[in-house]
C-alpha cells in the first residue's frame, strides 16, 4: 500500500487541473479506506491503469451535471457525452501525468478508459483497499480513487 502521504501528489494535480480551467481551488474532503467490494463514484469514471514498481489504478469519477460546468466554464458549446467522456480523460492523464514526475520515469500509465458509473470492481484488486478522496468544485462533488501498491 502507498503511503497516504504519497497521495498528495494525486491530489494537488486536480487542484492544478481545476486552477487551470476557472483558477478556483478545489475543496479536498478527507481521503477515506474503501474495501474494493464496490467501488465509489458518479456518472462517469476515468480510469488509469498503473504497472511498474507501482501497479493498480487511479480513477476520477464525477457526475454530469459537475462535467457539464467545467465544460461550460471552459467555453466549450458542445456538452454531448462524448464531449464530458474526453473532460474526464483529460482529468484523469493530468492526474496520473504529474503522479509520474512524482514517482518516476519506470511509472507506467496506460489510456484513460472512460465507462459509465463507478468503476467495477474487475479494475481494483481485491486483495487491497483503495483510497478515495472526495472533493468539490464550485458545489459539485467528485471522488479520485487511488488503488496502488
Amino acid at each position: 500500500m502507498v503511503k497516504v502521504e504519497k497521495l498528495g501528489v494525486f491530489l494537488s494535480s486536480i487542484n492544478a487541473f481545476f486552477a487551470q480551467i476557472d483558477g478556483s481551488e478545489v475543496a479536498i474532503d478527507t481521503p477515506y479506506l474503501n474495501n474494493n467490494k464496490s467501488a465509489v463514484g458518479y456518472d462517469y469514471s476515468g480510469i488509469i491503469q498503473i504497472s511498474g514498481p507501482l501497479a493498480g489504478c487511479v480513477y476520477v469519477s464525477a457526475p454530469s451535471v459537475m462535467l457539464r460546468e467545467v465544460i461550460k466554464v471552459m467555453g466549450e458549446p458542445d456538452s454531448s457525452i462524448t464531449m464530458m467522456k474526453d473532460l474526464l480523460g483529460e482529468m484523469a492523464n493530468t492526474i496520473s501525468g504529474n503522479a509520474r514526475t512524482e514517482f518516476g520515469s519506470e511509472f507506467i500509465i496506460s489510456p484513460p478508459h472512460i465507462v459509465e458509473g463507478a468503476p467495477s470492481v474487475s479494475y481494483l484488486s481485491k486483495d487491497r483497499q483503495s483510497y478515495v478522496t472526495p472533493f468539490t468544485w464550485r458545489g459539485y462533488k467528485a471522488v479520485i480513487g487511488i488503488c496502488i501498491t
